[in-house]
């Protein structure tokens, strides 16, 4: 349905009309040019969403085997595992056989990475990604052109469960450069208008006058969607209440990359007006699950995972580490994919929206703390992980903060690193910490996880340690202004 004109965009009737255009014209078009394959994978997932459990088991059998045979012949890596496990891919009649091969974990890609890629690839249909990891341990992999037409329709079905659709004006709360570039010439105005609609702020580093110009842009266009890092649509929501902002709402708010903490849920349906739709995902894999309209779980896409919950001696039952295949990416396989997360299946898998996809509960272990500056400035822990994303001398990163005005950064050296790579590591990070912050870089030989065996990219001691409620600790750095 386009919005009706009990909204606000009911005075002004073309920006419903130019919603429709987007979404049945300029979006079709432009995903027939850059990705070919996407029309094919939005209908097969439009379709096989509501397909039968034995269905869609039978879908990723048939992909698993695809797979499997493709990974033995073209990549040395899955050849010797295979081999060292006696694993014959002919005798695969059910993906639970899949608990036979070793996990992948993040160090084997940093150092097995080139022999994963398949040889008889090309070079051309494949584009190169990376990650600083919610673990701050930099990866850096490969995506086939065509995965990424399944992946956007993987996308825009999610999307559509929290009633956002192509052409649809959307704010988003993000942090990583990776993803979000600076809309500054008039091609990007342009595209952005009539493509993506997009209302961004950047919150890898965010300023008083920053929440300023985004709320003006969210009155001039008046999305219904929000779609933001957890713990970035938290320091919203309490900015709006700090400044008693009351006519910014939501239809809808997807929430991802980090996990909602006990009461934000609620918090941000009082304070911004909508329902949550929480989501998982990562860089590797892209949308891996996320709740429908009844919010029982999170809905897997099986049709591109397989994914696993395997139980551990360190994560309390029934909850285990999540390891994942995707089923679909040719040009670098991940199979058995110890993706650093922990979570459980929802005890009920039925859902009242007729979906037989499989759910998962809330994943553990993804929360982001933001580092305080003295000034004011929230510094997001992803965004700095990604700073340092394609420094291969670096293994893993954590960064502690002690002080409004000091952070220790916490390093395992990978290979070449050197008093040249703590050079770089300065230069790179003052840009986003500036003076008067002290950055102290210590060498280490591993990063402790957490209960959970997850590892925090960033730990805040001092809004950690203060004695007062979760927003006023979100609110600890601009209160000092």
């Amino acid at each position: 349905m386009e919005r009706t004109s009990s909204h606000p965009s009911g005075k002004w009737p073309w920006i419903s009309g130019s919603a429709w255009i987007v979404r049945h014209a300029i979006f079709p078009l432009w995903a027939r040019r850059d990705h070919p394959s996407y029309r094919h994978y939005i209908e097969e997932l439009e379709r096989t969403q509501f397909a039968t459990r034995s269905t869609l088991a039978g879908l990723q059998l048939e992909r698993l085997r695809k797979l499997l045979r493709h990974a033995r012949q073209n990549c040395p890596f899955y050849r010797r595992r295979l081999d060292q496990v006696g694993f014959d891919v002919e005798k695969l009649r059910s993906v639970d056989q899949l608990s036979a091969l070793p996990v992948v974990t993040k160090r084997d890609i940093q150092e097995y990475g080139r022999e994963m890629e398949a040889l008889n690839f090309p070079e051309m249909l494949r584009l190169r990604n990376q990650t600083g990891g919610s673990t701050g341990s930099p990866l850096q992999f490969y995506v086939d052109k065509e995965r990424y037409g399944s992946r956007l329709a993987s996308t825009v079905r999610h999307n559509r469960w929290a009633g956002l659709r192509p052409g649809d004006w959307h704010a988003v709360l993000w942090g990583s450069r990776l993803d979000q570039g600076a809309v500054q010439g008039w091609r990007d105005r342009l595209r952005n208008t009539f493509l993506y609609r997009s209302i961004p702020l950047n919150t890898a580093c965010i300023q008083e006058r920053d929440w300023t110009e985004f709320i003006g842009r969210l009155r001039a266009k008046r999305p219904r969607v929000l779609l933001a890092y957890a713990q970035a649509a938290v320091l919203f929501g309490h900015y709006l209440l700090r400044n008693r902002i009351a006519d910014i709402q939501f239809d809808s708010i997807i929430t991802t990359a980090e996990v909602l903490l006990p009461g934000q849920r609620e918090f941000l349906e009082q304070t911004l007006g909508g329902r949550v739709f929480n989501r998982y995902g990562c860089r590797e894999m892209s949308v891996i699950a996320s709740e429908c309209e009844f919010h029982r779980g999170m809905h897997v896409g099986a049709e591109s995972f397989v994914v696993e919950i395997v139980p551990h001696q360190t994560v309390p039952k029934p909850a285990g580490k999540v390891v994942i295949t995707d089923l679909l990416n040719y040009s670098m396989p991940l199979i058995r994919y110890e993706i650093g997360d922990v979570a459980a299946w929802a005890e009920d898998q039925k859902c009242a929206c007729g979906r037989h996809l499989p759910m998962l509960t809330e994943v553990q272990g993804r929360t982001t703390d933001f580092l305080v500056l003295s000034d004011g400035r929230h510094i997001s822990g992803p965004a700095l992980t990604l700073v340092v994303a394609d420094m291969p001398q670096v293994r893993q990163v954590q960064f502690v903060q002690k002080a409004f005005d000091r952070i220790v950064l916490r390093v395992v050296p990978g290979r070449g690193y050197g008093p040249h790579t703590v050079d770089e590591l300065r230069r790179r990070l003052g840009a986003y910490l500036g003076s008067p912050t002290v950055l102290e870089i210590e060498e280490t030989r591993s990063i402790v996880g957490e209960i959970s065996g997850k590892y925090r990219f960033a730990i805040n001691e001092v809004t950690a340690n203060a004695p007062a409620s979760a927003s006023g600790q979100a609110e600890a750095g601009l209160a000092r202004r």
